[in-house]
């Protein structure tokens, strides 16, 4: 037990809590920060709108665990933002007719997670027209990072046949993106 542990339980307080932040691509960036903090009251966590978490207790004898997990989940954060800046610019690189530059920044957006809404946006939006000579190469980029998604950590979780179902559906979305 570390020094922290055994300070809260002299003073007689027996539970922390640790904040967990859904982490999705429609997750405020603003609320991410948020994801593995450790508080002492749930009332410390700010009610901030648009965030969708969860505050958990945990006894304080266990607080070295729980900061080390803290850790990771701040780490999953920053994955989730650096990913997100990725995305924007490749999006801004293919409005502007930068197709290798896109295409580069779409292959390491997708290394971290890739959502079909986020390749519907890009579709939808036209930029694709800037890059015509680069929507297989864009497809196929978007692909297999879909594809690669449920080898995550994070999806490990999910029964094998919904990862499975949810993976060919995506897949399917993706290919009739590029064939519209």
């Amino acid at each position: 037990m570390g020094l922290r542990s055994t300070f809260y339980r002299l003073t007689g307080k027996g539970e922390l809590y640790q904040v967990y932040v859904n982490v999705t691509s429609s997750t405020p960036d603003r609320c991410l920060e948020y994801h593995g903090r450790i508080v002492k009251n749930p009332e410390e966590v700010p009610r901030v709108s648009g965030c969708d978490f969860q505050v958990l207790s945990f006894p304080t004898g266990e607080l070295d665990e729980y900061a080390e997990k803290r850790k990771g989940m701040e780490e999953i954060a920053r994955q989730e933002l650096n990913r997100r800046e990725l995305f924007r610019e490749g999006q801004k690189s293919l409005q502007k007719g930068n197709c290798g530059e896109a295409l580069e920044k779409f292959r390491e957006s997708v290394k971290y997670d890739e959502y079909v809404s986020e390749v519907e946006e890009v579709v939808e939006e036209g930029g694709l027209d800037n890059c015509n000579e680069l929507k297989d190469e864009l497809r196929k980029v978007f692909l297999h990072g879909y594809k690669e998604k449920f080898g995550l950590k994070r999806y490990e979780r999910y029964p094998e046949k919904m990862r499975e179902d949810r993976k060919e559906a995506g897949l399917t979305r993706i290919n009739e993106l590029f064939e519209e």
